[in-house]
């Protein structure tokens, strides 16, 4: 009798466990995304080398032409443009901007290319039979404390949105992201964050993206919305990212962000509210920007880095299930 009793009482306490197993709410797959800088529990994929070269240096700026031709800047003892493709492998395309060689790059429909020149104070163009000529010129809000101009995007209406940051890691005072009107005017968009670096547009150029970095071991991404003119609406935080210093940025066709991140040999996909929801590793630390490439490869996205002594340039890619947006 006993054991009957036991019997039944551990059939009913079964029953019960099963019961509740069944009706309780399954996990949904955004819950177990991280909030914020946390990139714990995130799909990690391991870019792939595409080419490496000493004379690189500090490799920045990836940008692709309608040919599907990589560009990038090298830095190094070669200061810059190179570029790459399958077919050809890489070489040098233009010695320009050579004071440091050139920052950020971008690539128009016309296939001209537009170039931060660091050193030399300028935004240049450099158009397909390679001409160059000067953009912008002595646009610093204060020279005393520029470190020249370092990333840009260019808006299909021809405006061209750059950053000059002053200092990296949120020490220095704030610096400034300038906006070039279609007839080549250039005034300030604004001034309101410490290192602005990387810039980025949304797919319908509604709105504007900036990477910094508040100390040197945490980031921010700030978005503005455009008004009609290409100016500047009000501000306001998309993300807040550890164990980062933000550098150059590219966003896919679901709105998601990918910052790189310097020193970290890291890219983190970030969503439109926030949280990061991928991450892609480069064997090399000094992972410095990140493009979609175009047509069949627009599920491609390219990185450039370095070593950390900035010896070596590195350029990479990662096969990804979103296509992405120039």
């Amino acid at each position: 009798m006993r054991t009957e009793h036991t019997l039944c009482i551990a059939f009913v306490i079964l029953v019960v466990c099963v019961t509740i197993a069944c009706s309780g709410s399954p996990v949904r797959p955004e819950q177990e995304k991280p909030a914020g800088g946390d990139a714990a529990a995130t799909p990690v994929t391991a870019a792939t080398l595409v080419a490496s070269d000493k004379s690189w240096g500090n490799t920045e700026g990836p940008a692709v032409d309608s040919k599907g031709t990589l560009y990038f800047t090298s830095r190094g003892t070669f200061k810059g443009i190179a570029a790459w493709s399958e077919k050809e492998g890489a070489r040098q395309y233009l010695a320009v901007a050579t004071k440091e060689g050139p920052g950020g790059l971008w690539i128009d429909d016309s296939d001209n290319i537009f170039l931060t020149a660091t050193g030399e104070r300028k935004i240049l163009k450099v158009s397909p039979d390679k001409k160059v000529s000067v953009a912008a010129e002595n646009f610093e809000a204060n020279p005393t404390l520029s470190k020249g101009p370092n990333d840009l995007v260019v808006a299909k209406t021809g405006t061209i949105y750059f950053t000059d940051p002053n200092g990296y890691y949120g020490d220095a005072p704030n610096g400034t992201i300038y906006r070039i009107a279609p007839d080549g005017r250039t005034s300030v968009f604004s001034e309101a964050i410490t290192g602005p670096n990387g810039i980025a547009l949304s797919a319908d150029e509604k709105t504007l993206y900036v990477s910094h970095n508040v100390s040197k071991s945490t980031s921010k991404i700030e978005k503005w919305p455009l008004n009609p003119d290409g100016s500047a609406g009000v501000m306001s935080e998309l993300a807040t990212v550890n164990n980062c210093v933000a550098d150059g940025m590219a966003l896919d066709r679901e709105g998601d962000l990918w910052l790189t991140c310097y020193s970290f040999g890291a890219a983190h996909r970030i969503s439109p509210d926030g949280r990061i929801v991928g991450t892609i590793t480069t064997e090399q630390k000094a992972l410095t920007n990140c493009i979609f490439g175009r047509g069949a490869n627009n599920k491609t996205l390219y990185l450039t880095s370095s070593d950390m002594e900035r010896v070596t340039g590195y350029v990479y890619k990662a096969d990804l299930s979103v296509p992405g947006i120039r």
